[in-house]
């Protein structure tokens, strides 16, 4: 099979490889269509925390199953692969939080993922409940964009985003624009997307947000002081790295809540934040990382819905064997979503 092999950093070849055995108790996938993210792009150049090597890249799966050896699966089922294999038994599994599991492996980083033309799943892949059926009705490349939307269910679980609310959403890539669509669902009242990158300004008008925000000929405080009488907006989502830039305190209302959704830069992770103003202001800060199987399977029922649309925000197709461009549109930010098709 032809797939995509990290062997370290800057050394990202497409090879030939053996096509894999079907496990006992497991799957082999036929991978029909992997999404990019700006993740996979970090371990190419830079490498991440939770990489080891050589590895296949690729996080965002879609695929039909090829070959089974699990009862519930008789082969050719369309599904989507959430990423994130976990030992179901720990504290963290049992409270229904198993991004945290101690024992995860995660597909595209400690184990070989979708930048290839199949993809293995484990029996302890299947005992995780990451193999979710797609609905008739979604397409490959959009179930590919469970997993992404899944992190922003996850990232807002902690905001208690309500009718009424006025979200403030930094990052108007693919995930500000998920993170938009998502808190419009939950009843927010006003939601601004705000963003450095004119084109991704312009591309994110389907997202819904009431005002668009062009950060390089917009001043942030004024238009939050507009559009809130001053108030103070109730949420705030980061999904930049860009975090230290902005005077999210002075942005937030009362009881408001701030989500540090994307990583920030590893040589400079800290938050400049007033603890006296977050005393005072009551509010409250929160992280985000990964997400469930179960919430993969919420982002498939809302697509299938029809409550979130994300056929607008796939910009790029490319061929596995194009991959190198899909990866610099990807790092130099080139429309909102490029995806792999096979």
């Amino acid at each position: 099979m032809k797939a995509a092999v990290l062997k370290k950093p800057g050394v990202f070849e497409l090879v030939e490889l053996p096509e894999p055995e079907c496990p006992p108790g497991g799957l082999i996938i036929r991978v029909q269509t992997t999404a990019i993210c700006s993740a996979d792009v970090k371990m190419i150049y830079k490498g991440h925390q939770a990489l080891s090597y050589p590895r296949i890249p690729g996080h965002e799966i879609a695929g039909a199953v090829a070959y089974s050896d699990v009862p519930e699966f008789k082969g050719s089922e369309r599904v989507q692969v959430a990423p994130g294999i976990v030992c179901t038994q720990c504290r963290f599994c049992r409270r229904g939080v198993e991004n945290h599991c101690k024992e995860i492996q995660i597909i595209g980083f400690t184990t070989d993922g979708g930048f290839a033309e199949y993809l293995v799943v484990t029996p302890q892949g299947v005992a995780s409940g990451i193999v979710n059926q797609i609905p008739e009705h979604l397409s490959f490349a959009e179930a590919s964009l469970a997993e992404p939307l899944a992190c922003c269910i996850n990232g807002q679980k902690s905001l208690g985003i309500t009718r009424g609310d006025v979200v403030l959403v930094i990052g108007a890539g693919p995930i500000g624009c998920l993170h938009t669509m998502l808190s419009r669902l939950k009843g927010a009242q006003k939601i601004l997307l705000a963003d450095r990158q004119a084109s991704r300004i312009s591309s994110a008008v389907s997202a819904g947000a009431d005002r668009l925000i062009d950060l390089t000929t917009s001043s942030l405080t004024r238009v939050v002081a507009e559009e809130t009488a001053s108030a103070g907006v109730d949420a705030i989502i980061l999904a930049c790295a860009e975090a230290e830039e902005y005077p999210l305190l002075d942005l937030l209302a009362p009881q408001g809540k701030i989500c540090i959704f994307s990583g920030l830069p590893g040589q400079n992770p800290r938050l400049a934040l007033d603890g006296n103003a977050i005393h005072y202001k009551e509010a409250m800060v929160v992280g985000a990382y990964g997400c469930t199987a179960e919430q993969n399977k919420q982002a498939l029922e809302l697509m299938a819905s029809g409550r979130i649309k994300v056929d607008w925000l796939i910009t790029h197709r490319v061929s596995l064997e194009d991959i190198h461009l899909g990866i610099e549109l990807v790092r130099n930010r080139v429309g909102l979503k490029t995806i792999i098709n096979f």
